[in-house]
């Protein structure tokens, strides 16, 4: 079993802001972030700076993302 390398906690407005999108792609996002805590997948989550990280996801031609802190 792979060991996580970090926790997610999200904001309450990125809660918001996920339950105001299409389903299945709420699910993708809630799915690359469980993926992204075991691999390290630059497509998927992306450092931009020294605090500041970016999760990726794209859903039928639509790029969500989210920072991270």
């Amino acid at each position: 079993m792979i060991k996580d390398k970090f926790e997610i906690e999200l904001l309450d407005e990125a809660r918001d802001f996920l339950m105001t999108i299409e389903e299945k792609a709420r699910y993708k996002i809630i799915f690359n972030f469980d993926k992204s805590k075991k691999i390290n997948d630059p497509q998927l989550f992306k450092k931009l700076d020294s605090d500041i990280w970016e999760f990726r996801t794209k859903y039928k031609n639509i790029h969500h993302r989210l920072l991270a802190f």
